[in-house]
């Protein structure tokens, strides 16, 4: 583990499974999905959770807020608790982080965290539907580059 996932609540191991199960979900391949959850056990179960939660949290804390302040610059939101919208990506952030531990004994939940993590991408980044699997590529791509680097 490099000095880089020290800083970061997840692997990049962790965001490149992610990133292959959203496309798997997107593409309706339910077998790349049971394969990409592994074993029927529940730490299987929890690294996919662990792995949504990754991609949770590269979209809020990665693209959303630093997008956020660089375009607003020179104008201070004050707390972000005057920022709904923010608050609600973190609240789902939040929500992804309680499920790693739930889905040891509900594995259904990671179907859940990948709808919530799709949603945030088409809500709070501007991409369409359709665009969704161009997103993921970049996400794969950047973090398979920071790994050579």
């Amino acid at each position: 583990m490099s000095d880089d996932d020290d800083a970061r609540p997840y692997t990049k191991d962790e965001v490149l499974h992610g990133v292959a199960l959203l496309q798997a979900h997107l593409a309706g391949d339910q077998d790349a999905v049971a394969a990409l959850h592994g074993d029927d056990d529940a730490d299987s179960a929890v690294e996919a959770a662990r792995a949504m939660y990754a991609m949770g949290h590269i979209i809020v804390y990665g693209l959303i807020v630093p997008e956020m302040w660089v375009i607003k610059k020179g104008f201070s939101y004050g707390e972000t608790r005057h920022v709904p919208e923010l608050q609600l990506a973190i609240l789902m952030v939040e929500r992804l982080a309680d499920r790693v531990e739930m889905a040891r004994d509900v594995p259904a939940v990671c179907a859940l965290s990948a709808g919530d993590v799709m949603g945030l991408i088409v809500q709070c980044t501007g991409t369409t539907r359709e665009e969704v699997p161009a997103f993921l590529n970049t996400v794969r791509e950047r973090t398979l580059q920071s790994m050579t680097a």
